[in-house]
């Protein structure tokens, strides 16, 4: 179930997000965290806390907890920290050391000047392949442990970083819109015929990108719905300041863009993660231009062209997505070969973003759905 930690919505959201495994007949990470949260006040107390408990999870060779734990101390800092590479590279050593749900084969797929790595769990006699990603934060090994919900259904099942996530970003890979690109690449690589889709949290708009101009997806999954990339900015922001500010993106004035975001950036956690973090993944300089960029992340004028079977899964207080957008996706996709829709709300659980505290419950539509 989703908890409330701390009074910063988003800590909240990451707590339960990093510790949606651990809920049940596990009370490890319950232990730690007793611990923890009274020393969550910024991004610096945070850091410190989670590296704190990774390092004694790690000397006790509880590699699964720790991973988590270093996953989490790496999130907020900024890319100039040194200790950002160092904490992702812990997060990788001490997953793989962890994981043990499926036999599974990496590999380093050709891509442009790099490579987009890429874990491939076998199914004994599946016949069929499903790809999963993540979006604007996850890590591969992140979904990669999220699969211990669909272990046996009929389908081996590739999970890739793509441009501007994990390692194929660390690999100079930057975060793109048109997201066909990675997905074909990664087809004509296993040279397969079909593929089915599970996009997550950003990831359901490239997921539903990809569908649109690669018809060999038969299957595409929504892991939230997510319909453009400035949705995500917009949420948690005054409606009038929001609207000021793409007043001022429209009429191109660069410099006060970026002086208002700077201040508000100064008093807002989440906001100055997100502004950073896109910054990061797209190589974009400066808020004006991360604008600009997101803007070409949008199903507006897409709809029409995915034909494919969807599945879209919303949670009613997504802090991300509104949930208003279920309506406009579900009237725009007017071609889609059939529409599955699941809402979740605080009575059924997964009202949170990608399901947060309750992620078995997104898990159980996309097995009956693929």
């Amino acid at each position: 179930m989703f908890k409330q930690y701390v009074n910063n919505e988003q800590f909240n959201l990451q707590i339960n997000r990093f510790i949606n495994d651990y809920y049940q007949e596990d009370d490890r990470a319950q232990a730690d965290l007793e611990k923890m949260i009274p020393n969550l006040n910024d991004t610096h107390s945070w850091y410190e806390a989670w590296l704190h408990f990774a390092k004694k999870r790690e000397d006790s060779k509880d590699y699964d907890l720790a991973s988590v734990y270093y996953q989490a101390a790496e999130f907020y800092l900024a890319t100039t920290d040194p200790n950002k590479e160092k904490m992702y590279q812990k997060y990788r050593e001490t997953f793989y050391k962890g994981f043990h749900d499926f036999d599974y084969e990496s590999y380093k797929i050709p891509y442009e000047d790099s490579y987009l790595p890429a874990v491939k769990l076998l199914t004994p006699g599946a016949t069929k392949t499903l790809l999963v990603f993540g979006g604007y934060d996850s890590y591969m090994e992140e979904m990669l442990k999220m699969m211990k919900f669909m272990k046996g259904i009929d389908y081996n099942i590739i999970v890739f970083d793509g441009p501007g996530q994990g390692t194929a970003l660390k690999k100079g890979l930057k975060f793109i819109h048109n997201w066909e690109k990675p997905i074909s690449t990664v087809i004509d690589y296993f040279k397969l015929d079909r593929v089915s889709l599970v996009g997550a949290s950003w990831g359901g708009y490239l997921a539903m990108r990809a569908a649109a101009f690669e018809k060999r997806i038969d299957k595409v999954v929504a892991f939230n719905i997510f319909y453009c990339g400035l949705d995500a900015l917009k949420m948690g922001m005054p409606e009038e300041t929001y609207q000021s500010i793409m007043q001022l993106v429209d009429r191109n004035e660069v410099d006060q863009v970026n002086s208002l975001f700077e201040q508000m950036m100064t008093h807002n956690i989440d906001l100055h993660w997100k502004i950073t973090k896109g910054m990061e993944n797209t190589g974009e300089s400066t808020p004006f231009d991360l604008i600009k960029n997101f803007e070409k992340h949008t199903m507006h004028g897409i709809g029409a062209f995915i034909n494919q079977d969807v599945l879209l899964l919303a949670g009613e207080d997504d802090q991300y997505v509104p949930i208003s957008r279920l309506a406009q996706i579900q009237q725009e996709l007017i071609n889609a070969a059939s529409i599955t829709t699941k809402v979740f709300t605080k009575e059924t659980g997964g009202e949170q973003h990608c399901q947060a505290g309750h992620r078995e419950l997104a898990f159980n539509e996309m097995n009956k759905f693929l």
